[in-house]
């Protein structure tokens, strides 16, 4: 009989602990499937299936998985991309649980990107595509183990522990630097060797510069220029690269002094407006050369020549001219002059000679242009303006031009004839002479003979 009751006995422990083996095993199997399914909750960072697994609610992690704070918009982005990176894989083997299948706990191997190493070099993005690719080309990855503790309540398997989920997102309220607008990180316009002025004064060239500031120079800087002179347009630069602290710009015309108003503008590349300066080109005011005063005893200027030969050499040039046979040069204390200089003294003033032939009644005159080229529209308005000056009344005159070369100088001629009511004929022949540094005006007449072409063959070139 006691024989019989202890074999019962032990079938009952057997059958006991056969029962309690089984409930542990599915145990194990039910922690792992919860696992798995944990692991990839996880992953998806879906706060609401998470939560229906674990035993309790947990509204930091839900806030923390969403991955999003109220710093620029950029940064939710680039959370975003680094959490894409985020795998897990469970350690089966790692599972521990109890006897009789109520607690347990296994672990679960997290990898991400170290984008700490990522963009440790990277001082500053350019848009979150920067951002996502510094992200893809690091391989440095961060492993991180939780163990996730599981209990069976009411007859499910929970997680006990969500809240470790939070070690696997430390990047979650992090931040990164972004680039702003370029306007953020640009100085003024500055011109360069300005000296002690506020302008460029007798400047054969015009440099300026526009100051990168803070971040701005670990950017990329892909820029051109526009300059304008009193509001008209001079040139666009090429587009070029800054060397990461101030964009740069200059102008020169041939070597030529520069004067005006000169505005430099800069642009990104993609047209957007930047910064523009404007400054002022000068010149040093040349001293006025005195006006000639008349010579002492004289009816005229000092440029009046009388020369005894008859050779008039024209100033600041190489033209001479040799009047014809018989023409007299009268000298300038001649009282013939007198009324000249009181009835036009500028006339008087700027008179290079005065000849006359007393058989023929021929004569010439030449008024001295300083300082004007011959082709000049100050010397051809001065030439037709005493053309234009001829009248005498009841006197008919035909006009007619032509020219002449000496050298390498073609020179315009105005002819005109003039007939009387009695019948009396005067050639008058003007003629603009000179180079490009002086010229004259050239009178000749004559009475009766046209003698054009023996005061024309009088120039020559030294």
């Amino acid at each position: 009989m006691n024989h019989s009751k202890k074999v019962i006995s032990m079938a009952l422990v057997a059958s006991m602990m056969v029962g309690t083996c089984s409930c542990s095993a599915k145990f194990e199997n039910s922690v792992m499937d919860k696992a798995d399914d944990l692991g990839k909750f996880i992953v998806e960072r879906n706060y609401k299936k998470i939560e229906k697994m674990a035993a309790d609610k947990d509204k930091e992690l839900e806030a923390v998985l969403t991955l999003e704070t109220d710093s620029f918009p950029e940064d939710n982005d680039a959370r975003e991309i680094i959490a894409d990176t985020l795998t897990y894989e469970v350690d089966e083997d790692s599972f521990e649980g109890d006897f009789f299948g109520k607690e347990g706990s296994i672990d679960i191997v997290f990898t991400y990107v170290d984008y700490e190493k990522a963009i440790d070099d990277i001082a500053i993005f350019e848009g979150i595509d920067s951002f996502e690719a510094a992200i893809e080309d690091c391989d440095d990855v961060v492993e991180l183990t939780i163990t996730f503790e599981f209990e069976k309540i009411d007859g499910e398997c929970v997680c006990t522990n969500i809240d470790e989920i939070k070690d696997i997102f430390p990047y979650a309220t992090e931040e990164f630097n972004w680039a702003l607008s370029r306007d953020n990180y640009i100085g003024e316009v500055e011109f360069i060797g300005l000296g002690s002025n506020d302008f460029y004064l007798d400047a054969t060239a015009i440099s300026c510069e526009l100051p990168i500031t803070g971040d701005g120079q670990e950017l990329e800087w892909n820029y051109y220029y526009m300059i304008e002179c009193d509001g008209i347009f001079l040139l666009t630069s090429e587009v070029m690269s800054s060397d990461g602290t101030s964009l740069t710009a200059d102008y020169s015309y041939f070597g030529d002094p520069l004067f005006g108003e000169y505005t430099f503008t800069f642009y990104l590349a993609d047209d957007t407006y930047l910064a523009s300066g404007t400054i002022m080109a000068d010149l040093t005011e040349e001293e006025p050369e005195p006006e000639p005063a008349p010579v002492e005893g004289s009816y005229v200027g000092p440029y009046y020549i009388a020369p005894a030969d008859g050779v008039i050499a024209f100033p600041e040039t190489n033209l001479v001219l040799s009047l014809p046979y018989g023409q007299i040069c009268i000298p300038g204390d001649n009282p013939a002059l007198e009324s000249l200089s009181s009835t036009d003294p500028i006339v008087a003033q700027f008179m290079l000679f005065f000849s006359v032939n007393p058989i023929d009644n021929s004569g010439a005159f030449a008024m001295y242009i300083p300082f004007v080229a011959y082709d000049s529209p100050e010397a051809i308005n001065s030439f037709n303006q005493a053309v234009e000056e001829y009248s005498v009344e009841g006197v008919s005159t035909e006009t007619t031009n032509t020219e002449f070369t000496v050298g390498d100088y073609t020179y315009t001629v105005s002819n005109i004839t003039a007939t009387a009511a009695d019948g009396t004929v005067t050639y008058l022949h003007f003629a603009l002479v000179g180079d490009e540094d002086s010229c004259a005006v050239v009178y000749f007449f004559s009475e009766g003979v046209d003698n054009y072409d023996v005061f024309i063959g009088g120039f020559s070139m030294n």
